[in-house]
């Protein structure tokens, strides 16, 4: 009797932690705005108070990044809590200063520079000093960047690890590759993803290639694993949507691949406003990739009609949305989407489920929510704003 009363013990201890990790995986979930928990509810914000001033006389570049409130400008960067408290800073000196972002991390460089500087929410993690000028670079979110530089007609492109140790480049010329327009580098530091333009022929070619990064083999073209041709298709971008699945961006075509080369989904003659861009992939699921298009892209915005869609990994359209305007400002990171239409912003999860909603009564550039903390910031020209709920409101399917 004693042992049976033992062994039904046992079960019900293994049933109730079986409960308790169930219940800790939704929450991670939920407050990451992966699962729908009251997804009819969404809060409307109001300004709290100014939490930062801005100089209206100089560039000023604010972000959120991993909770903290981000400023950067052509002499350095600072980095606040929601309060407005000063967390760290440091000091650099960049014209034409450019910020990239993938959560933890963010890159600053300038435009034909040489310098670039990487930091995450503890500072300065590394600088990268390129030989020749930086035409493009990206950072990604274990802090690996690439960039591409250039002299004359020859073109490198280079990866370097969070630490700013060189992993690998490839150096070419344009007579024989055409131009490099963008790349990125994979989320574990394994891969670079590039393509290669040619205007030199009857119609645009883009070439995408696969580079290895482990092999170590500093310039040498065996690095490449595997090349995509695509021809009248102007290819302006590359995003990955999770460690595996990776997205070409053209005027004309859009593609989908995995890790190894294989076409997964596309989509042809898309209208897009905005160039898609993620601040932070998705840390669950197979990830999302956000699009405003348009039936008339080079309309005046006061009369043109877009739509928010979300495509899955697979490029499949799983979500659309009207706008009820032309979008003037979209912000998308791992918890969802932000667009503006006018002088309101609403924010939207990965689900498309709005979950937010803020109307500017000054002139504001830029809303970042976070849910998990029931915090935001709203950017205008003059100061950085607190954003905190004022209510929930029902939202109609």
């Amino acid at each position: 009797m004693l042992e049976l009363l033992k062994e039904k013990e046992y079960k019900w201890t293994n049933v109730i932690l079986i409960v308790i990790t169930v219940a800790i995986v939704l929450y991670i979930a939920y407050v990451r705005g992966g699962i729908p928990i009251g997804s009819n509810q969404s809060v409307v914000l109001e300004s709290n108070k100014e939490i930062l001033k801005l100089n209206v006389k100089e560039k000023s570049y604010i972000g959120v990044n991993n909770k903290q409130v981000f400023k950067a400008t052509r002499d350095g960067i600072d980095a606040y809590n929601l309060e407005g408290e000063e967390m760290w800073r440091d000091t650099f000196s960049l014209s034409n200063f450019v910020v990239m972002q993938k959560e933890p991390y963010i890159a600053i460089g300038s435009k034909r520079g040489q310098n670039i500087y990487v930091f995450n929410d503890k500072g300065k993690q590394s600088e990268i000093i390129s030989t020749y000028p930086i035409v493009y670079f990206s950072v990604n979110e274990t802090g690996g960047v690439v960039t591409i530089s250039n002299d004359n007609d020859t073109y490198v492109v280079s990866a370097y690890d969070n630490m700013g140790k060189l992993l690998c480049s490839r150096t070419t010329y344009t007579k024989e590759d055409g131009y490099p327009l963008v790349a990125e580098l994979s989320p574990d530091n394994t891969k670079i993803m590039m393509a290669y333009v040619s205007v030199d022929e009857p119609q645009v070619i883009s070439r995408v290639y696969s580079m290895d990064v482990t092999q170590n083999e500093n310039n040498e073209r065996d690095n490449v694993q595997y090349g995509r041709e695509q021809k009248n298709n102007l290819v302006y971008e590359i995003e990955f949507m999770s460690n595996d699945t990776w997205v070409v961006v053209g005027d004309k075509l859009i593609v989908w691949y995995d890790i190894n080369g294989n076409e997964l989904g596309q989509q042809q003659n898309l209208s897009l406003v905005f160039v898609p861009y993620l601040n932070a992939i998705s840390q669950y699921g197979e990830g999302y990739l956000p699009m405003i298009l348009s039936e008339k892209p080079t309309q005046n915005i006061v009369h043109r009609q877009d739509q928010l869609v979300y495509f899955n990994h697979k490029g499949e359209e799983v979500f659309s949305t009207e706008l009820g305007g032309g979008a003037e400002s979209v912000y998308a990171d791992s918890n969802g989407v932000m667009v503006q239409v006018g002088n309101v912003f609403k924010g939207y999860n990965k689900l498309g489920n709005q979950f937010y909603e803020y109307s500017a009564d000054t002139d504001v550039s830029k809303v970042i929510y976070i849910p998990s903390l029931k915090r935001g910031i709203a950017v205008n020209k003059e100061s950085v704003l607190l954003l905190i709920p004022k209510r929930e409101v029902s939202i109609n399917d």
